[in-house]
C-alpha cells in the first residue's frame, strides 16, 4: 500500500464528516476555513493532474506556502502525482532563510516552486535576483485553473516510492535532504496512532510549522491517516498569543496535541490568570512533548498553572524522534504520564546511569532526566560509538535505531548516508541508523542525555551542554536562550553564551550578572575555567525550529561576530582568542 491509497481510502470512508479547519485569530474572534476529507482529496487529485501535465513525475518541487490549507492540498497533490515534495519555510526578509531556500533549490535539483498567490510575486522577484529564474518556475497553486479531479490518473506508487524530502534543521551540520518513502510515512503514522491509543476518532489541535517533521507528520498528516478532525493555526499566531492554542483545545474539545518543550514553557510564561479562568482543558488526554530536551520543570509548571483548568499530569507524553526516522522513535503511551528520575551526576560524566534514591523520601540530589518512552515497534540499541559494542541497560552510549520508519538516506550524499544509515555493531548486526544522540535504556525506558558532537570535554570530564544551559537560565529572569560549548585556547575552556533582556535587569548590571552566572556554574559543575558571554536577543544561533546551534554560536564567538552585551572570560581564554576578536576586546575592556 502507498500513503496515497491510505488517504484516498480515508477520504472515501469519511467523506464530508471529518475535516481540516484552519483557524485565524482576528482580534479575539476565531475565523475558520474548512476542507472536508473529500474536498482535500478532490483538490489533491486536481493538483496532481496539473503536475502530471507538467511532467513532474519523480521530479522535485519546493513548497513555500504560509500556514494554512493550501499547503496540505499542494503536498498531497505532489504525492498523488509521484512528485517529490520538499516542504520548506517561506523565506521573506530573513537573509538566512533566503540563503537556505536557495541552497535547497540547488541541492535538490528543484525546477518548480509552489506557493500561494500572496507570495508568488515576491518569490519570483527573489529567484530573479539570485539568477534562478531561468531554471526554476514559481507557481501559485491557489491561482491555477486546475483540471477536474477526474482527470487524475494514479501513477504507479509503491511502498518504496520516494514521497518527499525533509530537510534537516541543521542544528549540528549543514541541512541535508532526508529521503522518506511511502512505507516510511505509513509506518510512522501507525506508530503515532498506536501511541495515542489507536482511537477510532479524535480531535487534534495544533499550530506547528508544516515544514518540520513534527508539524507535518505529527500534526498535519496524522488525522487523515487515522481518521479525525484537525483544527490548526499558524505558528506566528501562537507566538503572538499562546493562549490561542489553549482556547482552541478548550473550544474544540481536543484529545491530543504535539509540540516541543519550548511551546509549553511559552504558554506557562505568557498565558495570564485571566485567560486561564475561561479554559476547560479536561478533554486533553495526550500531550506529546519532544523534538528538543524535555525539562522536568516545564512538566511541573504546566500542571501547576493549568491543572485547575483540567490539564492532567497523566496527559504528558514525552517522546523522542528525528527526521531520519520520519518522526517518532519512542513515545510514552496514552495515559501513562511522564517518568522523571534522578541520576548521579558524576556517574553520568562516566557514561553510567546510576539512579539516586533519596534516603529521606525528599527530592534528593542528582540530575533529573525525563524518560522519552519506549519503542513501539522500532528497535533501539545503545552502542559505544567508538568500539561499536552494544551496551547494557544503564550505560550511556549512542542511540542506534532500526525499523520501518528509518528513511532511505540523504539526497545525493552517499558518504553521509553510509555514516548515518549503515551502522553495524562490532558483531555485524545491522544496519542501524546512528542518531548522533547519547542516551541510555533503563527498565526499557529511553533517556536522552545529549548529542555526541555537543558534549563538552574538559579536564577529562564529560559535561552535557543542556545541563549547563538550564542551570544558567535559572540564575536571573532577564536571561534567555543559552548555548554552552567547549573552546580550546591555551587549554580547555567551557563557555556559556546567553541572551539577556537588558530591560529586565532591574538594579543588576550586565557585568554583575555575567559574574554571577560564571560563579554559579563554576560552583555547580566544579569547573573553574568557566566563561560567560551575555549577548542581545537573537545572539544565540538557532535553527528554524528553535533548536540551539551550539557550533554556529561558537564560530560566531571565535570570529568576533556576536552582539555582545558583556563578556566575562577567564584570563586563559581571553589571551587565547584572536587579537581581533570582539569577545577578547570586551574582556580586556571590562578587566575580565
Amino acid at each position: 500500500m502507498s500513503f496515497v491509497q491510505r488517504v484516498r481510502a480515508q477520504a472515501e470512508r469519511h467523506g464530508h464528516k471529518l475535516s481540516y479547519t484552519f483557524v485565524e485569530d482576528r482580534r479575539g474572534e476565531l475565523a475558520e476555513r474548512r476542507l472536508t476529507f473529500a474536498e482535500v482529496d478532490d483538490r489533491a487529485r486536481s493538483t496532481a493532474a496539473w503536475l502530471a501535465g507538467r511532467r513532474m513525475e519523480d521530479q522535485t518541487a519546493l513548497l513555500l506556502h504560509p500556514a494554512g490549507l493550501e499547503f496540505l492540498t499542494a503536498f498531497l497533490g505532489c504525492l498523488y502525482a509521484r512528485t517529490v515534495a520538499v516542504p520548506s519555510p517561506l523565506p521573506q526578509t530573513d537573509p538566512r532563510a533566503l540563503e537556505r531556500a536557495e541552497g535547497i533549490i540547488k541541492d535538490a535539483d528543484v525546477r518548480l516552486v509552489l506557493t500561494d498567490a500572496a507570495n508568488r510575486d515576491m518569490l519570483a522577484a527573489w529567484l530573479r535576483e539570485v539568477g534562478l529564474d531561468g531554471t526554476v518556475e514559481c507557481v501559485a497553486t491557489d491561482a491555477l485553473d486546475l483540471p477536474d479531479p477526474g482527470a487524475w490518473t494514479e501513477p504507479e506508487i509503491g511502498p518504496d516510492t520516494l514521497a518527499y524530502m525533509q530537510y534537516t534543521s541543521g542544528s549540528t551540520s549543514e541541512p541535508r535532504g532526508v529521503m522518506l518513502t511511502h512505507a516510511n510515512l505509513l509506518h510512522n503514522e501507525n506508530e503515532i496512532w498506536r501511541a495515542i491509543g489507536s482511537p477510532e476518532e479524535g480531535v487534534g489541535v495544533g499550530w506547528l510549522p508544516h515544514y518540520h517533521d513534527m508539524g507535518l507528520i505529527g500534526m498535519l498528516l496524522q488525522p487523515i491517516y487515522a481518521g479525525g478532525d484537525l483544527y490548526f493555526a499558524s505558528p506566528i499566531s501562537f507566538v503572538m498569543r499562546p493562549a490561542l492554542w489553549l482556547e482552541m483545545i478548550s473550544r474544540y474539545r481536543a484529545g491530543y496535541i504535539v509540540a516541543p518543550n519550548f511551546a509549553y514553557e511559552w504558554c506557562a510564561a505568557r498565558v495570564t490568570d485571566a485567560q486561564i479562568a475561561g479554559l476547560d482543558l479536561s478533554s486533553l488526554k495526550f500531550a506529546l512533548n519532544g523534538a528538543e530536551p524535555i525539562r522536568p520543570s516545564t512538566l511541573r509548571t504546566m500542571v501547576r498553572r493549568f491543572g485547575p483548568a483540567g490539564f492532567s499530569e497523566k496527559a504528558w507524553a514525552p517522546a523522542y524522534g528525528m527526521a531520519e526516522a520520519t518522526l517518532v522513535i519512542t513515545a510514552t503511551p496514552l495515559g501513562q504520564g511522564p517518568l522523571v528520575r534522578r541520576f548521579d551526576a558524576e556517574a553520568l560524566e562516566r557514561h553510567e546511569a546510576v539512579p539516586v534514591v533519596p534516603a529521606d523520601g525528599g527530592a534528593g540530589g542528582g540530575v533529573e532526566l525525563v524518560g522519552c518512552g519506549r519503542p513501539i515497534t522500532m528497535t533501539v540499541e545503545i552502542v559505544d560509538p567508538d568500539s561499536r559494542e552494544p551496551l547494557g541497560e544503564g550505560r550511556v552510549g549512542e542511540i542506534w535505531v532500526r525499523g520501518g520508519s528509518v528513511a532511505r538516506g540523504y539526497w545525493q550524499r552517499e558518504e553521509a548516508t553510509r555514516d548515518a544509515f549503515a551502522g553495524r555493531t562490532a558483531g555485524g548486526d545491522g544496519p542501524y541508523l546512528r542518531t548522533g544522540d547519547l542516551g541510555f535504556l533503563l527498565d526499557g525506558e529511553l533517556y536522552v542525555t545529549g548529542r555526541i558532537k555537543d558534549v563538552v570535554i574538559v579536564n577529562g570530564r564529560n559535561l552535557y551542554p543542556q545541563d549547563l544551559e538550564e542551570a544558567a537560565r535559572e540564575v536571573h529572569p532577564a536571561l534567555g536562550a543559552a548555548a554552552a560549548f567547549g573552546v580550546e585556547a591555551s587549554g580547555e575552556h567551557v563557555v556559556v553564551v546567553q541572551e539577556v533582556r537588558e530591560q529586565r535587569l532591574g538594579g543588576t548590571s550586565a557585568a554583575d550578572l555575567a559574574r554571577t552566572v560564571q560563579g554559579e556554574l563554576a560552583r555547580a559543575f566544579g569547573v573553574p575555567s568557566m566563561s560567560t558571554v551575555l549577548v542581545d536577543r537573537g545572539g544565540v544561533g538557532k535553527t528554524t525550529s528553535g533548536k540551539i546551534q551550539r557550533s554556529r554560536t561558537r564560530e560566531l564567538m571565535v570570529s568576533g561576530l556576536l552582539p555582545i552585551v558583556h563578556a566575562e572570560l577567564t584570563p586563559g581564554l581571553a589571551a587565547g582568542l584572536t587579537a581581533g576578536s570582539a569577545v577578547g576586546a570586551a574582556a580586556v575592556d571590562e578587566g575580565g
